[in-house]
């Protein structure tokens, strides 16, 4: 009986579900927010949910080489990303342009602009007599040979067509020619020929092959929408083109691109995506490609500041001179203590191929009941296929080096790692060269401090160019909640890294890599710790003196040298420099105070363009936020620069343990003054109590009074006395 009830349960649940999701099509609440649109299944992955209070085991900044601050105060107490709308990424492109989603209008078709004068010249005469017949009052069907013009004067002689009646229009071939049958576009002639309406955009006339959009998003990391847009558009994932991923746990605005795919089919496909939203429509000639940033737009709330505002004030000036070490945050590495990418990096870099697969797909704690059936169906038998047949995604670097097992064998481990696309390869080296520059940064502060000394590095600015990244290849910024392990990213575009990744470009072009200068004891004045710059290991850089041998004891330890140069060159690095300091530019901050714990802060992108309200400063309200704006390189992460603001450890557990005593204390609040009440209201009942019975008590004292009072009074009456003793 109990079974049919929990039957009948589901399915009304299910079908609650399903009128909902019909509701939220169009429908906008109240505060004009429209609701949230979903109609593709989200994977088993994106569908678990983690708890707010579980603090859980994770990488600590300690683990990974960042222990030391530039500035001298004693930091706050605040929490980061205790919800989507506090953390806001918006790309900036290389021209400085902040992407903004300000609209969602398809753009004008260019031929729409053109009249038909302009038109004329570009047809014969002949051909324009023909298609004055369009223009008559009852317009007959025309045909027109168009076996020796080429395609874009067909196409002129469509867009004439269409400005001088409702046609529809078709090439055909008849034996040897080709014809242009061009006919009324009548609903009610059955008799006419069967043709198919052109919709499509003449591209020679849009001044490009490619549309240029803005994705704005929040819940979800660039590939995962990217996924989803391509299966609604019937394309290909690799068809996308971007300049970098960005942040899941986080409302973020980036430029994406796709050749020859129309505005109105790109904003259907967004409309079908929780959480998805595209627009700023564009064309243009070129394709974007990884790296074509300058960096990114933050706008960031912490919530629950504790600490006074002149004290905040001058913590923020601090970070506005000073800057912060520019460390390469724990998201770079994972969040799996036992299996950092930097220990895969560091397998590869050894040569140790078999062990980078092991640790890949070595089991692990984590929610994902599919992959972690899967991770052990594979640690305890060692059979690929069997582990593979588990999986419902095939996309998951999982899935491709089981695939890569099935197909190269055991005995082939490097053909089985190119099954992992190169940039996922690259990233893996990539964080074990980031760890060991977060150390040897460290050692250097902890010895020299902020000052500049003899050997440090700089950029030589004779010999090479101003604007200089150490890295481009864009790896998600600022979440270290939800990378968990980098082999779960899905679905990445071979075709852009093989092509396109700036970095890899730098360490194979000798003209592109730049030159250092070692400072000497004359150059000391004329620099600041802003321009010295630390090597990333590598065979072609240059060490600072004082450090070539902190390199070369950290790397032996590991069984390798400051080379890093072996005969697979796939896993050669030539290194790179980065600065040890960065600085924020556009740099602003508010302290703002709200009522209740959830209230928004900031508004997103989709919230500006519907014209809400922006959230307003509360000066009676109990919790306090600090409101900050900057941008930064794209090579830089904003959790450090938090960091240096609150002189806290910026990792998930960290953030979670922070976010449960909040609530703790709420509750705890909450709970003494529900105390507080109710001993008052004891307070307040004892007091009623005692004034009804003093009340009583003094009509008792004057019923005695009167009794005593008519005793008196019949005093010498002794039986009547007797009567009342």
């Amino acid at each position: 009986m109990s079974t049919n009830t929990d039957g009948r349960s589901a399915e009304n649940s299910k079908n609650r579900y399903f009128r909902g999701s019909r509701r939220r099509g169009g429908y906008q609440n109240k505060l004009g927010r429209r609701s949230f649109k979903r109609t593709l299944d989200r994977s088993p992955r994106e569908n678990v949910k983690r708890s707010k209070l579980d603090v859980g085991s994770r990488l600590k900044e300690s683990d990974i080489g960042i222990t030391e601050y530039i500035s001298k105060h004693l930091g706050f107490s605040a929490i980061i990303k205790e919800r989507y709308n506090d953390f806001h990424v918006n790309e900036i492109d290389l021209d400085g342009q902040v992407a903004k989603l300000t609209h969602q209008e398809i753009p004008r078709n260019p031929s729409d602009d053109e009249s038909l004068e302009d038109l004329k010249a570009s047809v014969s005469p002949t051909i324009w007599d023909q298609l004055q017949a369009l223009g008559k009052e009852n317009p007959s069907s025309v045909e027109i040979d168009v076996t020796n013009i080429d395609k874009v004067e067909r196409r002129t002689i469509h867009t004439i067509a269409k400005k001088l009646a409702n046609v529809v229009s078709q090439t055909v071939d008849k034996g040897d020619k080709k014809f242009l049958t061009i006919v009324p576009n009548t609903k009610n002639d059955t008799n006419g020929p069967k043709i198919r309406k052109d919709r499509r955009i003449d591209w020679s006339r849009c001044g490009g092959d490619y549309c240029h959009f803005l994705l704005h998003k929040v819940n979800m990391d660039t590939i995962s929408v990217v996924n989803q847009l391509a299966v609604s558009l019937r394309s290909k994932p690799n068809n996308f083109c971007y300049a970098g991923t960005k942040d899941r746990r986080a409302w973020t605005t980036q430029w994406i691109s796709l050749r020859k795919v129309e505005p109105h089919n790109i904003l259907r496909a967004g409309k079908s995506i929780r959480g998805v939203y595209v627009g700023n429509f564009k064309y243009a000639k070129d394709s974007l490609k990884l790296g074509m940033l300058s960096g990114n737009q933050f706008r960031i709330a912490l919530r629950n500041a504790c600490e006074t505002d002149e004290k905040i004030e001058q913590i923020m000036k601090s970070l506005q001179v000073n800057g912060f070490i520019n460390y390469y945050g724990l998201q770079r590495f994972g969040s799996v203590p036992t299996i950092p990418t930097h220990e895969i990096g560091k397998c590869l870099l050894q040569g140790k191929w078999h062990e980078a697969i092991e640790l890949i797909l070595k089991p692990r704690p984590e929610k994902d009941n599919e992959l972690a059936e899967v991770r052990r169906i594979y640690a305890e038998s060692k059979d690929a296929r069997a582990a593979y047949a588990k999986l419902d995604r095939i996309d998951t670097i999982e899935a491709r080096l089981l695939k890569g097992l099935q197909i190269s064998g055991d005995k082939n481990p490097l053909g089985v790692l190119d099954s992992i696309p190169r940039n996922i390869r690259l990233m893996y080296i990539h964080a074990y060269q980031s760890f060991v520059w977060n150390h040897i940064v460290s050692r250097r502060i902890k010895q020299f401090g902020t000052e500049v000394v003899v050997g440090d590095l700089v950029y030589d600015k004779q010999n090479c160019k101003e604007t200089i990244n150490d890295e481009t290849t864009d790896y998600p910024l600022n979440d270290n909640e939800d990378i968990k392990d980098k082999t779960d990213v899905t679905s990445v575009e071979e075709k852009d890294i093989e092509s396109t990744s700036n970095e890899v470009n730098k360490e194979n072009s000798e003209q592109d890599f730049p030159t250092v200068k070692i400072l000497t004891e004359e150059d000391l004045s004329n620099y600041t710790l802003a321009d010295v710059v630390m090597p990333q290991p590598g065979w072609k850089v240059t060490y600072p003196p004082y450090a070539k041998a902190w390199y070369d004891e950290f790397l032996a330890k590991d069984g390798l040298t400051t080379d890093l140069k072996q005969n697979n060159k796939k896993y050669s690095l030539s290194g790179a420099y980065r600065n040890i300091l960065e600085i924020p530019t556009n740099l602003s901050w508010k302290i703002m105070h709200y009522e209740n714990k959830h209230d928004d802060l900031i508004l997103s992108d989709i919230d500006e363009m519907r014209k809400l309200k922006s959230p307003q400063d509360k000066p009676n309200g109990k919790n306090k936020a600090l409101i900050i704006e900057m941008c930064l390189k794209s090579s830089s992460y904003a959790t450090m620069a938090l960091r240096e603001i609150l002189k806290n450890d910026t990792s998930a557990e960290t953030q979670a343990a922070l976010s449960a005593a909040h609530k703790v204390e709420n509750i705890k609040s909450n709970a003494t003054t529900v105390n507080e009440c109710s001993s008052k209201n004891l307070e307040i009942e004892k007091d009623h109590t005692k004034k009804i019975f003093d009340k009583c008590h003094e009509e008792d004292a004057n019923v005695k009074t009167d009794e005593t009072m008519k005793t008196n009074d019949i005093e010498n009456i002794s039986e009547t006395r007797q009567i009342v003793k």
